[in-house]
């Protein structure tokens, strides 16, 4: 079985560096990369989609001409909260003494209202392992770090984890296999 994540059109949030709310909307200029997804996702026979329930997600989707999915809150992006909707350069001057701890525990550190890498890599955790038997091919339409997590599902060695970029609209396909989770490909675009 495969599981392929696609993260989500470019949204306004990301070109302006805040962080997005359930809210945010792909942008007009996603278009040209989601249509590489579309080129990229040919080679796939797709048996359900999977949407986080954040709008650009469901949007993504959509465009990809994915009109039936199933929205899971596990295939949502890290919960940032309090910080949701702020510039990220804002941020580092408010929560100055957040940062400073985060330098020092990266991983355990829940964000102001929200929560930590390692919840997050326990919610994809947990959507993979119920998931994994379920259909032949699924597509999560999901978010950067999000799938970042999903990747740390099985490469465990956290040391790394701030060394992947998710690009919008990338491909990043998990092969499972006699109960084997294989990163077969991350940032496919």
């Amino acid at each position: 079985m495969k599981i392929i994540f696609l993260r989500h059109g470019l949204t306004e949030s990301n070109k302006s560096k805040r962080f997005s709310t359930e809210d945010t909307k792909i942008s007009k200029d996603a278009y040209k990369d989601l249509d590489k997804s579309k080129f990229n996702l040919r080679d796939y026979n797709v048996d359900k989609v999977y949407t986080s329930k954040l709008l650009r997600s469901k949007e993504t989707a959509e465009y990809l001409g994915f009109n039936e999915y199933t929205e899971d809150k596990r295939l949502n992006e890290m919960d940032f909260g309090d910080f949701k909707g702020k510039r990220i350069s804002d941020t580092l001057i408010e929560y100055e003494n957040f940062y400073k701890e985060r330098k020092l525990n990266p991983y355990d550190i829940r964000y102001p209202g929200g929560e930590s890498v390692k919840d997050l890599i326990k919610r994809l955790d947990d959507f993979i392992e119920d998931k994994k038997t379920s259909h032949n091919t699924i597509l999560c339409v999901s978010h950067g770090i999000a799938i970042r997590a999903a990747i740390f599902t099985i490469l465990n060695d956290l040391s790394n984890f701030e060394n992947f970029w998710i690009d919008n609209g990338s491909l990043t396909i998990i092969n499972i296999e006699n109960n084997k989770k294989i990163l077969e490909c991350v940032n496919k675009i």
